[in-house]
This record gives C-alpha cells, sequence and structure tokens, in this order.
C-alpha cells in the first residue's frame, strides 16, 4: 500500500488536502491514476539497457470540485513536471497560474494540463499553484521543490582548437556564429499549439551518461607563445543538456512528435535539429555527424532524425540533448517518466 506522507495542508481557501505517493515495485497505486502509471510503464519499458526506468511521483491536491495532480520523476530543480487539473463539475473558464506567472492549459484525457520546471540554479523550496475560474481564484496549492546537488568535473576539459586562444577567428566564422545564433533564438519560438502525445521515446539506442545535466565544468583556455604554451583562466560553465555515448553514425530518435524548428550547422552547436512540441517546449540534439530531417518537418516520438558525431565543440562523438520548458533548462531524460495524456 501506498504511505500517505503528507496529510493536509491549510491556505485561506478552507480544506485543501494533498496525498503523495511514489510508485514502488510491491505497492499499488492510487485509485484513479493506474492507467496514468501503466502508461509509463509502457513507455520506459522502451527504454535501453541500464536506463533509469523508475516510475514517477504524483500528488494529489484537492479543494472543493477541484483536483490538482503534479507527476515529477522526483520534484527536483532541473526536472519537468507535468501539472492535471480536474474537476467533479466543470472545467470552463479554467486558468493556471504558478509563482504568479500564467500558463495555458491544453486538454487532455480527463481535463486540462501544462508542464512547468524549475532551473537547476534555482532557490525556490515551494511552487504556488493558482487555480482561477471565471476571474476568481477556485483554489490554491503548494508544491514542495526538492534542492539537488548536482555534480562538478574534477578536471578542466579541452576542447579542440576552441581552448586555443592564440589565433582570432576569421571574419567569416564570426558571421557564421552570429548567423547561427539568430538562427537558433528563431527556432526557440514554440507554436501555441500542443504536439505532443501520450509516447515518449529515449534519444539513443543504448544508455551511457558521458556529461550529466548541469554539472558544472571548467574548460582549459590557453595561447601558444614563442612555441610554448601559456594558459588563461578557464571559462567555467553549466551543462545545459545531458550528454550520452554514441559512436559516430549511431542513430539518434525524437523523444516526442514535434516540428523541425531548426535542422542545420552551426560553429559550436555542429550539425543540430531543434523540435518544437508545442506550447513553450523545445527539445534539441547537437554535434550529429549527419542530419535527416528537415526545418519544417511533422516528426514522431522515437523517429530517427539525425546520426550522432563529433561536430561543432566537442572532445568526442556523442549526443548532447537538451529541452527547455517554457525557457528554462531541464534534464532533458526528466521528461520521459511522465504521463503525457493530450486529448484526441
Amino acid at each position: 500500500m501506498f504511505k500517505i506522507l503528507s496529510t493536509h495542508n491549510t491556505i485561506s481557501l478552507p480544506v485543501l488536502v494533498c496525498f503523495i505517493f511514489c510508485a514502488g515495485k510491491s505497492t499499488r497505486v492510487p485509485a484513479g491514476t493506474e492507467p496514468a502509471f501503466a502508461l509509463v510503464q509502457a513507455n520506459v519499458q522502451t527504454f535501453p539497457e541500464g536506463a533509469d526506468k523508475s516510475l514517477p511521483q504524483v500528488k494529489k491536491f484537492t479543494h472543493e470540485d477541484i483536483t490538482l495532480y503534479a507527476w515529477s520523476k522526483d520534484f527536483s530543480r532541473g526536472n519537468t513536471t507535468l501539472l492535471e487539473i480536474e474537476s467533479t463539475t466543470n472545467l470552463n473558464g479554467i486558468r493556471l497560474e504558478v509563482n504568479k506567472k500564467n500558463f495555458k492549459l491544453n486538454k487532455s484525457q480527463n481535463g486540462l494540463f501544462a508542464l512547468h520546471a524549475n532551473s537547476a540554479d534555482s532557490k525556490r523550496t515551494e511552487n504556488d499553484v493558482a487555480i482561477y475560474r471565471g476571474g476568481k481564484i477556485a483554489a490554491e496549492f503548494k508544491i514542495p521543490v526538492v534542492a539537488k546537488e548536482y555534480p562538478v568535473a574534477r578536471s578542466k576539459m579541452t576542447v579542440n582548437n576552441f581552448s586555443n586562444q592564440s589565433k582570432p577567428m576569421k571574419p567569416e566564422t564570426i558571421q557564421w556564429i552570429e548567423e547561427g545564433r539568430k538562427k537558433k533564438m528563431r527556432a526557440f519560438i514554440s507554436a501555441e499549439e500542443n504536439f505532443l502525445t501520450s509516447e515518449l521515446r529515449y534519444p539513443r539506442d543504448e544508455h551511457k551518461i558521458t556529461s550529466p545535466f548541469f554539472i558544472k565544468r571548467i574548460y582549459e583556455r590557453f595561447k601558444v607563445v614563442k612555441g610554448k604554451k601559456k594558459k588563461l583562466p578557464g571559462k567555467t560553465s553549466f551543462h545545459g543538456g545531458t550528454d550520452l555515448k554514441g559512436p559516430t553514425g549511431a542513430p539518434i530518435f525524437a523523444i516526442a512528435d514535434g516540428v523541425v524548428n531548426l535542422a542545420e550547422k552551426l560553429y559550436y552547436d555542429g550539425n543540430i535539429v531543434m523540435i518544437d512540441h508545442g506550447n513553450g517546449i523545445i527539445s534539441g540534439y547537437m554535434h550529429q555527424s549527419e542530419l535527416v530531417v528537415k526545418a519544417g518537418e511533422r516528426v514522431k516520438a522515437g523517429q530517427l532524425i539525425g546520426k550522432t558525431g563529433a561536430t561543432g565543440m566537442v572532445t568526442g562523438p556523442h549526443l548532447h540533448i537538451f529541452l527547455h520548458i517554457h525557457g528554462v533548462k531541464v534534464d532533458p531524460l526528466s521528461l520521459l517518466h511522465l504521463p503525457l495524456r493530450p486529448a484526441k
């Protein structure tokens, strides 16, 4: 049986109840959530050997006719959260705010849903959720945020010619970088409609994380003066995605349905594909040896979109995958543990 970890939490509105459940191998899921857990179970079983196939946590909040389900791998900063709103009466005129920011709601099989995330370096300990109906607050909830310590690399990284500051960049290289920056910014503009389905797929056919999300790294920088290597202050960076092992030519798959916003070779990113999943959800796949999709193309979860490589700023062949949730960088693999159930 599931244990009730938190029984109630009183706020300005009367009778607010929150139940927290964590799925485990020998436990029964809470009544009404069985289809959601079954969906995640089916999705994670398609992951390669060694990948995290754990089921998500769910927190259930109720007030009068409103029920809020919050789903996350572990509710840590830097992970994606799925918010589902249901009602025993109706959902007409429902609006969602998280931390005073308005979130567009999409129809789900049982109500309405939205995706939310806190940045990995956020200091938040809880998210303030307000659900409005007809301009008035219908319910307010507080969702705890788990602090997470991200790793720090032990040694400096040397990245080919990118670490060597001896030669100034050519004008055409500077122009290429600037044009690429603009193209990438345009690719982050997301459609207002939802392209996501209940299917989520792992981006590789094997699992080995070579550099985790938000690891703190220092890039080596140096100049060659009179034939000798002169060290410069290193450049500190937080890894904005997850690196997965992949020899040159290994397949890369879309993690979810969407539309390709960008498929091109950029200076730092190498061959990159960016997919718009709608309503502010963008995934990216960098350093590819070969692009097999084009901008404007509709893709399905699990579809081949490219092949791993070592183009751009890299130390060797791999896939760097990133995910932005409404502009917030998150661990891209955290999305894959959520029971997305958009209305068909």
